[in-house]
């Protein structure tokens, strides 16, 4: 299942942030997500992050960005298996996918 690796994926903090207990969304700092996410674009990283959608559900997803512009960042989402644009207000933050 697709959505088993956001669940399982051991994963490391992006600029200092705590990355969280298994299951638990990160939280980084607006700087830090916008930095780790195109970070993440330029070394094709895959990252894993929280997410809340427009109804207040929060979810994890395993992302390999693929752009990150006009507060959009495009990239495809291991969990769902495809690509899908998220908006950045509703990213809670990332972490780095641990080796």
């Amino acid at each position: 299942r697709a959505g088993d690796l956001a669940s399982t994926a051991p994963r490391k903090p992006v600029g200092g942030a705590a990355a969280g207990a298994p299951g638990e969304l990160p939280r980084t700092s607006a700087a830090d997500t916008l930095a780790g996410l195109q970070a993440a674009v330029l070394t094709n990283d895959t990252l894993w992050i929280g997410y809340v959608n427009a109804e207040g559900g929060a979810s994890q997803r395993v992302i390999a960005p693929i752009r990150v512009e006009g507060g959009f960042v495009t990239a495809y989402d291991h969990t769902a298996d495809e690509v899908r644009t998220y908006p950045l207000h509703r990213i809670t933050g990332v972490a780095e996918l641990a080796e």
